[in-house]
């Protein structure tokens, strides 16, 4: 009962505080995205991207392995914070020379070169206040990370409204960027010490990189998979035009992450717990079922919206970028519910000891991705880095659930899908005919679809209810997350 209650609290803490958060920040990326304009921004996404590919390569795995260890053990926490923060950060600024120099070496003009130092200087501060988290995050403070996230992000909001509303430019808002991530970063500390006093230890240094390393790995893989292409893309599409037509996918990629606050919450909200339980297979094979079936759960329904609303999503929230936006967030949607799911499968893979094979996935995963991108980036553009990515994920997804359910006796929640599926495609037929109607009778309208999306919420979960798919531990979670959220409790 107690675990019950921890993970309702961390759920509930930081799902919402990083849905308010990111709801903010959604909005105002998006403004930042149509004030940019296609070709800027696909300059600006491109400089975000190359910088991750690079730096990436100094991940050593130490922030997730300090997690996964101290989650049941906090007596050496001090020492191993410091050895931490030494082998995390440190490879991180060798390697920020190193991506401005490549900058160099794939002959970008100035102006990209300018961009990629000062987010690659902001993405080493972020890294920097997400190792300070986990310290938070295994001391169970979820609520206090989910308070600085939440700062960090309405603090970007901020700088966003503030390059609209004095026309900044593009290094400004690069600038607003690093900033923001240099407060976030000290702020985090703070917090961070508040627990636990760094503490270096020389003899500790080389244990936590030997045993860190393939986490690291893992890392590196999955950083250079997810953002790999926009620089592809920029080599091999025409000279003249990569730039807008980057800022189209781009800007599609950039509206289905923003999705991913919801599994990302969850997973985090878990992790401890999960990490924790990693010796007692039939507890962990329970929190991994609840975590996939809440993940599906929802990303079941979003990824058929998206692919049948993309249209329409563009016309409101992208107005002023090409129509191959709409086809990219289509083909995307997929990629969608893949990701959803593979975000409790990589966590479930590190917790029952398959670490090192969901390194080797991610690394047959990137070889896959640059290969099929190199191949039909030509020929398909856009179109082609988006299949790409589809067909990426969706191997990834068929491994770690074939691998999970093998190491976990009682796993198996994915394949009880159907009831979901009929949900799905319940909500899918109300969609499409309430559109249909809608055109009909005021004809094609920028919001007038919105109205379609309560029904389709209320057909899709109180289809779910009426086929008896929620266990009565998931009801009652669902009813005390209702009564935090909505002031509301079932009455019996």
């Amino acid at each position: 009962m107690e675990q019950s209650r921890t993970f309702l609290r961390n759920v509930t803490s930081l799902t919402s505080a990083n849905f308010a958060a990111a709801l903010v920040q959604a909005v105002i990326s998006l403004v930042i995205i149509n004030y940019f304009k296609e070709a800027r921004y696909g300059v600006f996404n491109t400089a975000m991207a190359f910088s991750t590919v690079f730096l990436i390569f100094a991940e050593t795995g130490v922030g997730a392995r300090f997690l996964y260890d101290r989650s049941g053990d906090k007596s050496t926490i001090d020492e191993h914070f410091g050895a931490a923060l030494v082998l995390q950060v440190g490879p991180y600024l060798v390697t920020f020379m190193l991506t401005v120099a490549m900058a160099f070496v794939f002959r970008y003009d100035r102006l990209l070169i300018t961009l990629i130092a000062i987010v690659s200087g902001a993405a080493v501060l972020r890294i920097f206040a997400e190792l300070c988290e986990k310290v938070l995050n295994v001391y169970q403070e979820i609520h206090l990370t989910a308070m600085l996230r939440a700062v960090r992000f309405m603090t970007i909001a901020l700088g966003g409204v503030g390059i609209v509303v004095f026309h900044g430019s593009l290094v400004a808002w690069a600038l607003v960027t690093l900033c923001v991530m240099f407060i976030a970063a000290v702020t985090t500390l703070a917090a961070a010490l508040r627990l636990a006093r760094p503490r270096l230890v020389l003899s500790t240094l080389w244990p936590t990189l030997r045993a860190s390393y393939i986490f690291g790995i893992g890392a590196v893989f999955l950083g250079i998979y997810e953002y790999v292409d926009r620089p592809i893309l920029s080599k091999l599409l025409p000279h003249d035009t990569w730039q807008a037509s980057v800022g189209v996918y781009a800007a599609a990629y950039t509206l289905i992450m923003f999705t991913s606050t919801l599994p990302s919450s969850l997973v985090a909200s878990l992790e401890p717990i999960v990490y924790g339980a990693k010796d007692d297979k039939r507890r962990l094979a329970h929190l991994g079922s609840l975590a996939v079936r809440a993940a599906g759960t929802v990303a079941l329904p979003l990824a058929a919206a998206t692919a049948i609303l993309s249209e329409n999503v563009r016309w409101l929230v992208l107005p002023s970028y090409d129509k191959d936006a709409a086809t990219v967030l289509t083909i995307l949607s997929v990629f969608l519910l893949f990701k959803f799911m593979n975000w409790p499968g990589g966590m479930l893979m590190a917790a029952s000891g398959q670490q090192p094979r969901r390194a080797t996935v991610q690394g047959i995963a990137v070889v896959l991705n640059i290969g099929i991108n190199l191949v039909v980036i030509p020929y398909l553009g856009i179109f082609g880095a988006a299949l790409t990515t589809v067909l990426t994920e969706g191997f990834i997804f068929a491994v770690y659930q074939t691998s999970v359910t093998r190491a976990l006796p009682g796993y198996g929640q994915w394949r009880r899908f159907g009831k979901p599926i009929l949900a799905t495609a319940a909500m899918a037929a109300l969609i499409i005919a309430v559109k249909t109607a809608l055109t009909a009778v005021i004809g094609e309208n920028r919001f007038a679809w919105l109205a379609i999306i309560p029904p389709a919420v209320l057909v899709y979960f109180g289809m779910l209810h009426w086929l008896h798919y929620f266990t009565d531990e998931e009801m009652g979670f669902i009813e005390r997350i209702l009564s935090k959220f909505m002031f509301w409790r079932r009455r019996s």
